[in-house]
């Protein structure tokens, strides 16, 4: 039997709110997502697709909330699903359309049962990722008029929260999941993509998922591609066996005590699952190693073209093959100024920190003397003077000198705190 999965997300910040928001609204991309999907996503509640912070701010206003401590969780992110064999699926695999179905509308009507109509101030379904699911977003406002997550969303609550809602997708075949269950929940990720091994499939799991997704390295873009074929069936069929064979390992040990160990018993069945998963992944990624070998030989051909064309002297070609190449530094651009853009939304102790995160992101950085110092796409062999990278649009100097001095101000206010619960 499917499982009905719920988890919940604290937002205290705006940073958390602004990102939560351009995950859910589709405003950056998100590498999970079907650009080619069928059935669109849909927003029941906020069709403005106002931002969750002023979302919060509004409803919190309007409730008459006096006392709201710095650090107060303004929202809470509400994602419900269920396991994907608990979805009707198309001849193609694909999930059936629930953009107008009785299941999106009994989820939204769960929720305002549970904390008012008023306080369920977002809810939107995707349909562009493998499993239908829906984040929602409520503001924790107490029947007294008090915004109080600790109070909504405690422990004991959520377990309550958890068995009202497996009953109420009773009627959809799904169950809930082995209550007060030794095994450890994993952290919500803003992948939220990787349906084939769910939060509900894994929170059955007493040790971490090993069946995981395989990713395609970056095909070469100009020689190479046979070997970088060969390779990456090499390394997927590899990667696939070493997780089927770690899978049947421990299922085998898990089964010898199935009979008599509940907790034995819900490993065991969620271990063949992952098996199952694992050899669904080793399909999807074959065939998207096939769609990727199509488009390379298509550019192939078309450089291959352009280049004869260059030897003999044709003079529109070697243009238009500069403007291609003009075309591939700018895009290298872009990935690297979003690149940094996001690094300096978060802690940066200093440049040498600074340089370490954006090697982690895969540009490489030359230190020079004079404002010459640059960054390189080792993709493309693309490099930029540090001048030329505008993050947002600004200047990155004066955005990196804020971000380290924001985060040396974040530093030592929490250490003032910590002194002060000392000297308590």
């Amino acid at each position: 039997m499917p499982y009905a999965i719920l988890r919940v997300a604290k937002i205290k910040t705006k940073a958390q709110a602004s990102a939560a928001t351009g995950h859910n609204y589709r405003l950056h991309q998100v590498p999970n997502a079907d650009q080619a999907a069928p059935y669109p996503n849909r927003e029941y509640v906020n069709t403005a697709q106002l931002d969750y912070w002023t979302l919060a701010e509004q409803r919190i206003q309007e409730a008459g909330v006096k006392r709201i401590r710095s650090d107060s969780v303004r929202a809470m992110e509400v994602i419900m699903t269920g396991s994907p064999e608990g979805f009707v699926r198309e001849s193609d695999g694909r999930a059936a359309d629930y953009g107008n179905s009785q299941w999106a509308v009994d989820n939204l009507n769960f929720l305002k049962a549970q904390f008012g109509a008023k306080n369920v101030v977002s809810f939107t379904l995707h349909q562009d990722e493998t499993t239908p699911h829906i984040h929602a977003v409520v503001i924790p406002i107490t029947g007294d008029g008090r915004l109080s997550a600790d109070q909504l969303f405690n422990p004991q609550s959520l377990r309550q929260l958890q068995t009202t809602y497996a009953e109420s997708m009773g009627k959809y075949g799904m169950s809930r999941g082995v209550e007060h269950s030794q095994a450890k929940h994993q952290p919500m990720s803003r992948l939220y993509g990787q349906q084939a091994q769910t939060a509900g499939q894994v929170a059955q799991l007493a040790t971490p998922s090993v069946a995981g997704a395989i990713e395609l390295s970056e095909p070469p873009r100009l020689v190479g591609r046979d070997e970088w074929r060969q390779q990456e069936e090499a390394r997927i069929n590899g990667e696939v066996a070493r997780q089927v064979a770690e899978v049947n390992s421990r299922l085998e040990k898990v089964a010898n005590v199935a009979l008599v160990n509940t907790s034995a018993k819900e490993q065991a069945d969620v271990l063949r699952k992952q098996l199952h998963t694992s050899e669904q992944t080793k399909q999807q990624l074959f065939n998207e190693l096939k769609q990727t070998n199509t488009r390379l030989e298509e550019a192939i051909l078309r450089y291959d073209r352009a280049a004869v064309q260059v030897a003999q002297r044709d003079v529109p070609a070697a243009q238009e093959l500069a403007r291609y190449g003009a075309t591939i530094r700018q895009q290298s651009q872009q990935d690297l100024e979003q690149s940094i853009g996001e690094i300096l939304k978060g802690p940066v102790k200093d440049t040498k920190d600074f340089v370490e995160k954006i090697k982690a992101q895969g540009f490489e950085f030359n230190q020079a003397t004079e404002g010459k110092s640059t960054f390189t796409d080792p993709l493309t062999t693309a490099t930029f003077l540090v001048d030329e990278v505008k993050p947002g649009g600004e200047a990155l100097r004066p955005q990196l000198a804020a971000a380290i001095e924001r985060t040396t101000q974040q530093a030592q206010h929490q250490e003032r705190s910590q002194s002060r619960g000392i000297r308590r």
